[in-house]
């Protein structure tokens, strides 16, 4: 009846969202080669009326955020030391015990021998609803629910910081605060110096009006982060730019509301999508 009816016209306007998402980031990627907070699909958008109903779009780039698939190397079977070490301090940052990371890592490498504070198949088997380590990469950042010491509320800590789409660099011009921080964890970054929570609030005030064109512009910012990108692993982490995009488009109708929650991955002027969930 009418409930379906207004639940599949939701469904148009959601999709409305969608194209006109993916239409912002094809024309910013013929603008430049960097991206920012201050961009056509960056911005937030006032929700869009349209006829009876109501369209409501927000689109984020995933290099904001940590890929926890890159916590491995790309063979499988064995950690990414840097990126890990990162990891482990985004997860201090968040107040949160990092040697969830060895869980994580022991959910996706190849192996069932468990890291020191980690967890493979003898652990998962003995839970009341058995299953098994993964031991391969994530599809979708909610298996993370899944992981060993992964309750809902460190879960929903987590979540706006952390990708599994996504190059595996952080981009300079759009991570926040606490990913900024993180990134000069590493061995020799850890020589380098720190990145408090003071210097990451003199990145995010460059940016505001002097966007990273290239990676080497954070030596701008500072003699402190100019030595850390020149002498330490840090600039291995950086881009300017974003490759995954998080779009969430609702679509409103008589109180009946749609929503899709995808990701695209944009290669040149084209966006593909890599995940796509309607709620």
């Amino acid at each position: 009846g009418a409930y379906g009816r207004d639940s599949i016209r939701a469904e148009l306007l959601a999709e409305g969202g969608i194209s006109a998402a993916r239409i912002a980031l094809r024309e910013d990627a013929k603008n430049n080669s960097y991206d920012t907070l201050d961009e056509v699909w960056s911005r937030p958008v006032p929700p869009i009326e349209l006829g009876e109903g109501t369209i409501r779009v927000a689109v984020e780039d995933e290099e904001r955020k940590i890929n926890l698939n890159k916590l491995v190397l790309p063979n499988g079977n064995a950690p990414d030391d840097q990126k890990l070490a990162v990891f482990r301090r985004l997860l201090e940052i968040l107040e949160i015990d990092p040697t969830l990371a060895d869980a994580i890592v022991d959910w996706i490498d190849n192996d069932d021998s468990p890291r020191v504070g980690g967890a493979e198949s003898a652990f998962y088997g003995s839970l009341p609803l058995p299953y098994k380590a993964k031991n391969d990469f994530f599809d979708t950042l909610e298996e993370l629910r899944l992981v060993r010491g992964i309750t809902p509320a460190i879960y929903d800590t987590l979540r706006p910081f952390v990708t599994v789409h996504s190059t595996g660099k952080v981009n300079l011009n759009t991570a926040p605060r606490q990913i900024l921080m993180s990134l000069s964890a590493g061995k020799d970054a850890a020589d380098g110096g720190t990145i408090t929570a003071s210097v990451a609030d003199e990145i995010l005030e460059y940016r505001k009006d002097h966007p990273f064109r290239k990676i080497e512009d954070i030596g701008s910012v500072s003699p402190f982060l100019n030595d850390l990108y020149k002498r330490t692993r840090f600039r291995d982490l950086l881009t300017v730019q974003g490759s995954a995009f998080h779009v969430r488009s609702s679509g409103e109708l008589a109180g009946t509301i749609r929503t899709i929650d995808a990701v695209g991955v944009r290669s040149g002027n084209d966006i593909q999508w890599r995940y796509w969930r309607l709620e």
